[in-house]
């Protein structure tokens, strides 16, 4: 006979389990749905009431997760995850919109507003990033994952992260902006490159002494490092894609 004591074991450790897990089904069928290669499909998600809800509803249970109970890559993931829907939700909910820069009563305030929940946190999208994933998971790929919905921010992956490919994930965020226009534009005649203004903003987290050392690492055709470096504007226009 199974013995009961084992059985209600195993039954609160599955119980447990699941209640600790975090379920990204809808949130990946939402970003396959509406995420393309040149932006995000804004409109159409605006225009559907229920995928706007959807992404509601996955945000209020991603208030519940109990974080700590995740692994360390799950938790790293988790809070990509948290910030790239956040901003998502800001959006639609301001849509129609030319930037994020101007929602708010000063230019970037969105950014500081505490207005996510998590646990028993409100937490803005600049405490996720600085004061959580730069701070508590360090890893300068995180600034290729994390999406700001403007033109010059790395893309929005069409996909949820996920603890057991992050690795795999975070390489391929960076290798696809490394090689875009967006992280770097040569000029040979004059011997300079101008590099996006990530590299400026938050050169602590790249210890190189030109962006070109970092970059060459995920680049096809490498960048020359004895090349002046200057930094292109960044341009915080909505990153929506010209698909309707």
């Amino acid at each position: 006979m199974f013995p009961f004591r084992l059985y209600f074991a195993i039954l609160f450790c599955s119980v447990t389990a699941w209640a600790n897990s975090v379920d990204y089904s809808e949130y990946d069928r939402l970003l396959k749905a509406y995420v393309d290669e040149d932006g995000v499909r804004y409109q159409a998600w605006h225009d559907n009431e229920a995928d706007v809800e959807a992404l509601n509803t996955f945000l209020e249970e991603a208030a519940k997760v109990d974080v700590p109970s995740l692994s360390k890559e799950e938790q790293k993931a988790f809070y990509i995850n948290l910030y790239n829907a956040a901003m998502l939700q800001i959006v639609l909910e301001k849509y129609p919109l030319k930037s994020v820069k101007y929602i708010g009563l000063m230019p970037f305030s969105i950014f500081k507003k505490e207005r996510i929940p998590q646990g028993d946190q409100l937490l803005s999208l600049d405490m996720i990033e600085k004061g959580i994933l730069l701070k508590e998971y360090f890893d300068p790929r995180i600034h290729f994952a994390v999406n700001c919905a403007s033109e010059s921010c790395p893309p929005l992956r069409n996909e949820p992260f996920v603890g057991e490919k992050l690795e795999q994930q975070l390489d391929e965020q960076t290798r696809k902006f490394a090689n875009s226009r967006h992280a770097a534009r040569t000029n040979k005649r004059y011997r300079k490159t101008a590099y996006s203004e990530l590299f400026k903003w938050y050169q602590d987290d790249f210890p190189v002494s030109n962006p070109a050392e970092y970059l060459n690492q995920y680049r096809e055709k490498p960048l020359d490092p004895s090349f002046g470096v200057l930094w292109i504007r960044y341009d915080w226009s909505l990153n929506e894609s010209n698909k309707h």
